[in-house]
């Protein structure tokens, strides 16, 4: 496992987020979509599950607009969007964020990540890539690995945590903090690892070198889990800029795509 000095993680977290908002354009522009059914009924019957399944979020920010507009004067109004952000802060959305589902959601929307990670990987190496049903369901099965394992630690991790801060709970105003970080990591790097794959790496090898770019792996973590915020919209909207962004980045900054063996470029001379 190499590691890099904090400064580096830092301009990499930094170039990662300036990427994310040009992202949507070159979704656009691109027409990235295109194609995306043509992996047969299965994969679109992922996507309608996937849907469903952002609907079940909707009640949670429907409750909380309800609290909102209900209440009596501005002062409990104001207090009621303090007890929404407290609650995230602390990770009071149990379903979402404490447990599997946002993994869940990114094995049904597998399809989407692999036809945006590979269509983006097409444009920008020029390099046409054709993936049929085989490729498909062995992306699939890989995502459903991955999810698993970053499930698994991810809860592991967090129950240390909580034994921690239980121990020395004077220092429990940094738990939710470290929560954060720590479920930022595993889902980044669920989402870095679809483009490790493309280039033959296995699981393990794909840990190792995602290390090398935790920046990126936090930032995309972060933006992933802030989407899953927002009712339905998120749930699918997240995925797609994920995967698209990944490709661009993971380009610009990592060799993958030119030799996997030859040490990563040093990110000061790229950015």
């Amino acid at each position: 496992m190499q590691l890099r000095p904090l400064r580096v993680y830092t301009r990499q977290f930094g170039f990662s987020l300036a990427i994310l908002p040009r992202t949507i354009s070159f979704i656009r522009e691109q027409k990235i979509w295109k194609g995306m059914l043509s992996y047969g009924w299965v994969a679109r019957l992922f996507i309608i599950i996937a849907l469903l399944g952002g609907l079940k979020f909707i009640s949670l920010f429907v409750n909380w607009i309800n609290k909102v507009f209900g209440a009596n004067d501005a002062a409990e109004a104001i207090a009621t969007m303090g007890l929404f952000a407290k609650d995230l802060a602390l990770g009071s959305y149990e379903m979402l964020f404490s447990s599997g589902s946002k993994y869940i959601m990114l094995i049904l929307l597998e399809v989407v990540v692999f036809h945006f990670a590979r269509r983006t990987l097409e444009i920008l190496t020029g390099n046409e890539a054709k993936a049929g049903w085989k490729d498909f369901v062995d992306a699939q099965i890989r995502m459903i690995k991955v999810a698993f394992r970053c499930w698994v630690l991810e809860m592991i991790v967090l129950t240390i945590l909580s034994v921690v801060f239980g121990i020395f709970s004077i220092l429990d105003f940094i738990e939710p903090v470290l929560a954060l970080a720590v479920q930022s990591y595993f889902l980044g790097f669920a989402v870095v690892d679809n483009y490790n794959e493309q280039f033959g790496l296995s699981i393990k090898e794909s840990v190792a070198y995602a290390w090398q770019y935790l920046g990126v792996v936090m930032a995309l973590g972060l933006f992933f889990y802030i989407m899953l915020l927002i009712p339905f919209i998120g749930t699918v909207a997240g995925p797609c800029i994920a995967a698209v962004a990944v490709c661009i980045i993971m380009y610009k900054l990592s060799d993958l795509h030119t030799m996997k063996d030859k040490p990563a470029v040093d990110l000061e001379e790229i950015v």
